[in-house]
């Protein structure tokens, strides 16, 4: 399967925090909904088996980045979208 999706918040940017609570921020929701719509009309097949995840990156400018930051919302929307039950089936990660 192959998703052409937005560029995806930092992981820094995706969650926040308020007390003991954590929750996805607004840029966070709006790329998950978004990503997740994309996904969804593809119409992948789910799978518990374990997956290779390539993920390619086109950053949207020219500031510098860390590139481990934007793994997990393009993990997590991949879960969310029911296309993998959990991201700990990923046992190949390449960017």
């Amino acid at each position: 399967m192959i998703f052409d999706l937005p560029y995806p918040p930092s992981v820094n940017h995706y969650w926040l925090a308020s007390g003991h609570r954590r929750y996805i921020s607004h840029v966070g929701r709006k790329f998950r909904r978004d990503a997740f719509y994309i996904i969804k009309s593809a119409r992948p097949v789910a799978t518990k088996l374990p997956v290779s995840v390539t993920v390619m990156v086109w950053p949207p400018d020219r500031r510098r980045r860390d590139l481990d930051n934007i793994l997990k919302p393009v993990l997590d929307v991949l879960q969310y979208a029911n296309v993998i039950k959990d991201d700990s089936q990923v046992g190949e990660l390449i960017v």
